[in-house]
């Protein structure tokens, strides 16, 4: 009975449908209704079965929807707006951009053959801080297969900033604005004007901090007191990651006291590695990612002609007579740190460095080569092109005739007894760690 009212319905009536999809959807209707053959004035309408037996012969070889735009071989990601925990968006959306998103369109792009590398287009101010570290922490772990850049173009702060010292090499313009590595909370209180309303709210709770931060009452000062310290103990995790991505200490990175750094401020404490013109950031990304394929070659060769012979394994010891050795950890750390210390500064300070400080700087912090192995490296490598810096074109016009932004770099000098505070302190160490002295503005 209900195919013979859906007939009643379709057939020998005019019906308000595009043409293409009556013919789709008369095709998968026809042998419900035992039709044979279903035909129009363009011929033969095919059944379902053979509709469906044509899907199946679709190959991959269609042009894939990518979530992402590659441009010369490079994927550039945008990372706008604000970042959100469990967006469900790949893309950005709604002024929002979702940490699950960034890392499905990353992982996406270097399983992408015709990408040789991934640029993150930051314009952040931050956001949750959900998700945030482990997404920076993820984005550091896949670094190495393809490089992962990233460009303040106009803003990685806070939880960008996290995002923006996860990737390989990080660019920034002239008017770009970086950094911010705080953490800030906010509790409303509508507690007097309730009472000004005639307005008495009782919370029934069990548990002693289950009501804890509500709008209904000012906030206690022992509540307080713990909300700022989970605000501190964010804040220090927070620099340590940034720390480690960018090979600075924790201390040194909390010394900025959240700062925000324009354009070049933003290298001299060594937040960012390149200052360019965005309009030339795939053209400068392109030349990183020619250089450090060539210069992977080279390390390769020079791994391959002094790999030592194999030598057959040692005996294995009596375990009857052997006594199990007691580790002292705290000095195996302090020897691998010492150690760690030693390779970059024997990288940044040889010889071979002069003119290739930035390709010094990146094998000294993002990888893991030996001094020997960096030096043969930049000696095989050629002395970069200077090329001119600074806006030009439309954006030196537009720049020309609009007021920067005056943001407070809290970049004070020397206080009593000579000690070096915010981002003086900061510089200071970054150059002791670079040998690249640039002053703090």
């Amino acid at each position: 009975m209900r195919n013979q009212n859906i007939a009643a319905r379709v057939l020998n009536q005019p019906l308000l449908l595009e043409p293409g999809y009556a013919r789709v959807f008369l095709g998968a209707l026809a042998p419900r209704l035992g039709i044979a053959s279903l035909q129009d004035e363009f011929g033969l309408i095919e059944s379902q079965e053979k509709l469906r037996m044509r899907a199946d012969s679709f190959g991959s070889d269609r042009p894939r929807n990518r979530p992402y735009e590659v441009l010369g071989g490079i994927a550039v990601i945008p990372v706008s707006g604000t970042l959100v925990h469990k967006f469900g968006h790949l893309q950005p959306y709604s002024g929002m951009t979702g940490y699950d998103g960034i890392i499905a369109r990353v992982e996406e792009a270097l399983a992408d053959p015709t990408v040789n590398g991934i640029l993150l287009d930051m314009d952040t101010p931050g956001g949750e801080v959900s998700g945030c570290f482990d997404t920076a922490r993820r984005l550091n772990e896949l670094r190495g297969e393809k490089p992962i850049a990233s460009i303040s173009y106009d803003m990685a702060c806070s939880a960008g900033m996290a995002l923006h010292s996860a990737t390989d090499y990080r660019y920034t313009t002239t008017s770009a604005r970086t950094g911010s590595v705080g953490v800030v909370m906010m509790h409303a209180s509508f507690e007097e004007q309730l009472k000004a309303n005639g307005i008495d709210v009782t919370l029934i709770h069990s548990g002693a901090f289950k009501v804890d931060g509500n709008p209904y009452e000012n906030l206690p000062e022992q509540v307080l007191a713990r909300f700022q310290a989970e605000s501190d103990r964010l804040r220090n995790e927070f620099a340590e990651m940034v720390g480690v991505h960018i090979g600075l200490s924790a201390s040194d990175v909390l010394a900025t006291e959240a700062a925000i750094y324009t354009g070049q401020d933003a290298i001299d404490v060594g937040f960012a590695d390149e200052l360019i013109n965005g309009h030339d950031m795939l053209a400068a990304f392109s030349d990183y990612i020619q250089t450090t394929t060539t210069i992977g070659v080279s390390t390769m060769t020079v791994e391959s002609k002094t790999k030592p012979a194999a030598t057959a394994p040692a005996p294995a010891p009596d375990a009857s007579t052997e006594q199990p050795e007691t580790v002292d950890t705290n000095k195996v750390a302090t020897d691998a740190a010492a150690a760690e210390q030693a390779r970059i500064s024997g990288i940044l300070q040889c010889d071979e460095a002069e003119g290739r400080s930035k390709l010094a700087q990146h094998f000294a912090f993002n990888t893991k080569m030996s001094v020997e192995e960096a030096k043969a490296a930049l000696a095989a490598a050629e002395v970069p092109e200077q090329k001119a810096s600074g806006p030009s074109g439309l954006l030196s016009a537009a720049m020309n005739n609009t007021k920067q932004p005056e943001i407070g770099a809290d970049a004070d000098g020397a206080g009593e007894g000579g000690e070096l505070k915010g981002g003086a302190k900061l510089a200071a160490a970054y150059t002791a760690a670079t040998g690249c002295g640039k002053k703090v503005h």
